[in-house]
């Protein structure tokens, strides 16, 4: 079973993270700057919703087939794999040729660490940021896949208990960076090591993937009303941090933490007239299909961008519509990799991979 208004969704969190790059909104004068300090600039909580939706979705759709012995584990990784490898190389490779090109022989381990989506590990920007940026979400992603063929047989106790072990560690770490001074998560234009800590490791990102394996097995609530509430919760919540002050070191996993699992708990429900308009929108539930492409294409495209902006100098065209212009862009060429790329290897795959684990 389809669960449509989410992956309808999908796309808006993936406009979110792009909203979150458009740094220049923030930066230079605009109708959409005050916006775009507040609302934009918490995009980056788009990737919590990914990775609990992948707990969610994963649970959805594998839980009981592993359980009951109808998928085997290794099975299940490959197609899990074979959803993000095809396109993570197909846009990684041509930087990591242009990377070597520019940089030399010497950037070789960053690009095989990237390439193998091990790059989360290392905790320096140099090393997880390597190459495309937002790759380093799929690193977190390919761990989670790893952990979820063992999750999927724990009972639900077992799993609670994991999450809140989870919890009180990745709080015991905020706590820790807060109090010692070191809650910054960059120095200058560099992030520090509080940002591996906070926001990128896999261990402590794992913990979003759990609460949504958590809010799959709970009772289904939705309606209209608390669908509304929830999404005003969450966005009055990315007005509010940034306003209030709340220390990024919060911000990067924990405030959004219960945020995002309500809105999940009552969107995946579906019972609301908004999860009922967004199941119905095929030119959303396309986007939202497109959201995988959108995330990993849309930053080399934003650089892109900027770059042609340098090279116009006082001629550039001003920020707000050259922020729209990239943002149609980027939702163009997302849905054309999706259709023409990403769907053809996908079919071409999995029935192999399927016959190769039959046999």
């Amino acid at each position: 079973m389809r669960l449509d208004q989410l992956t309808a969704l999908r796309f808006f969190a993936a406009l979110a993270v792009l909203a979150s790059h458009l740094w220049p909104l923030a930066e230079y004068p605009n109708a959409l700057q005050p916006i775009a300090r507040t609302l934009f600039h918490e995009g980056y909580a788009g990737v919590s919703f990914f990775f609990m939706l992948s707990g969610y979705i994963l649970a959805h759709t594998y839980q009981a087939r592993l359980a009951q012995g109808r998928i085997g584990a290794a099975h299940y990784f490959a197609l899990r794999l074979a959803r993000v490898l095809p396109l993570h190389w197909l846009v990684g490779v041509p930087l990591a040729v242009l990377a070597l090109v520019q940089e030399g022989a010497g950037v070789w381990p960053k690009v095989a660490v990237n390439l193998l989506l091990l790059q989360a590990w290392v905790p320096h920007a140099d090393w997880y940021f390597t190459i495309n940026e937002p790759s380093w979400s799929l690193s977190d992603e390919a761990f989670f896949y790893a952990c979820f063929a063992g999750l999927a047989l724990m009972p639900l106790r077992r799993l609670g208990w994991l999450a809140a072990g989870l919890l009180a560690l990745n709080l015991g770490v905020v706590v820790w960076r807060a109090a010692s001074g070191q809650g910054a998560i960059s120095a200058g234009d560099e992030p520090t090591l509080t940002h591996w800590l906070t926001y990128i490791s896999p261990v402590s990102r794992l913990l979003d993937f759990l609460v949504g394996m958590l809010v799959y097995r709970l009772p289904r609530r939705g309606g209209t009303g608390a669908e509304i509430g929830a999404l005003a919760l969450l966005v009055s919540a990315m007005v509010a941090y940034p306003l209030l002050g709340l220390s990024d070191v919060w911000r990067m996993q924990l405030a959004y933490l219960p945020l995002m699992a309500l809105f999940i708990w009552i969107f995946g429900a579906g019972g609301g007239a908004l999860s009922n308009w967004l199941s119905r929108q095929g030119w959303l539930i396309l986007l939202g299909d497109a959201s995988f492409a959108l995330y990993l294409v849309h930053l080399p495209v934003v650089h892109g961008a900027l770059a042609v902006q340098d090279w116009l100098g006082d001629g550039a065209l001003p920020w707000l519509p050259w922020a729209g212009l990239v943002s149609l862009a980027v939702v163009a060429l997302s849905v054309a990799v999706y259709r023409w790329v990403e769907v053809p290897v996908l079919r071409w795959m999995r029935p192999r991979i399927d016959g190769m684990f039959q046999a």
